[in-house]
């Protein structure tokens, strides 16, 4: 468990912020993104303006490298960027404080070994993985899965949302569920309701019940963080319904209401 003085001392860190730009957006970028990303599209148009802007930070501030042959094409990227920096929209720049370089396979991709975050230990994988996010501050991905995963922007699985959520999750130097908050006094009351959300997702999947998330969110509070930001921003109205105060504890982390814009776009 995190202790008060580390979350002090995170708060401070993000003191100083960062202007989000106000340079002129590449002209092919908001085509591209609205189709590679149609989940985009459902923004106000200020809202993408700004999301842009965050992705040419994103890009300038954090590499990329084609691996297993991929050759490293701007669509590839723009895409990754547009949707880890969804996450990121309404929230005070920067964060992603952790992350040091994306790595992009073809498709899914068997690695020599992962990282636990039940362990926090390196293992052998025993398949072949979709992504990865490493305490290190790098994350992998497979790209068909990653175009995949954005098509389908209501499936309630998005690789990039589940490994960029666990880079917020690590950037106290943890993996445990609880990222850094605005202020310590909502330290207490994450942890309470978060932990409370947790086991009952456990308990729904120990007894076969019907749940929104993905039973892995079942694992650990790290992959529950992650598991719960995939069907915030994807299956939001459904999440709403069935676990209203997991809903209300991403909406006010992310400083988001994704279940009120997409009913707003549906009348």
């Amino acid at each position: 468990m995190k202790s008060l003085t580390s979350i002090l001392r995170n708060l401070a860190a993000r003191l100083t912020r960062v202007r989000v730009p106000t340079d002129t957006i590449p002209p092919n970028w908001p085509q591209l993104v609205r189709r590679q990303v149609p989940l985009i599209a459902l923004l106000p148009s200020a809202d993408q303006e700004r999301l842009f802007h965050i992705m040419q930070l994103f890009l300038k501030e954090v590499p990329f490298e084609g691996c297993g042959g991929l050759e490293l094409r701007e669509e590839i990227q723009v895409t990754i960027a547009a949707q880890a920096c969804m996450l990121l929209l309404k929230m005070p720049y920067p964060r992603y404080g952790r992350v040091r370089r994306v790595l992009v396979y073809p498709s899914a991709f068997v690695p020599k070994t992962q990282h636990s975050y039940r362990s926090n230990q390196l293992v052998s994988p025993d398949e072949p993985l979709t992504g990865q996010a490493w305490p290190s501050g790098v994350v992998v991905l497979g790209w068909e899965e990653v175009k995949d995963g954005a098509l389908a922007s209501n499936d309630g699985h998005n690789v990039v949302f589940h490994e960029f959520a666990h880079m917020l999750d690590v950037e106290d130097d943890r993996f445990d569920g609880t990222p850094v908050l605005d202020s310590a006094s909502s330290y207490h009351a994450w942890v309470t309701q978060w932990s409370a959300e947790f086991a009952e997702h456990v308990r729904r999947v120990e007894v076969n019940e019907s749940t929104v998330l993905d039973p892995y969110g079942a694992t650990n509070r790290a992959e529950f963080f992650a598991v719960a930001t995939e069907a915030f921003f994807e299956t939001p109205v459904e999440l709403r319904s069935n676990q209203p105060r997991l809903y209300t504890l991403l909406a006010e982390f992310f400083k988001l209401d994704p279940a009120l814009l997409l009913e707003g776009r549906r009348a």
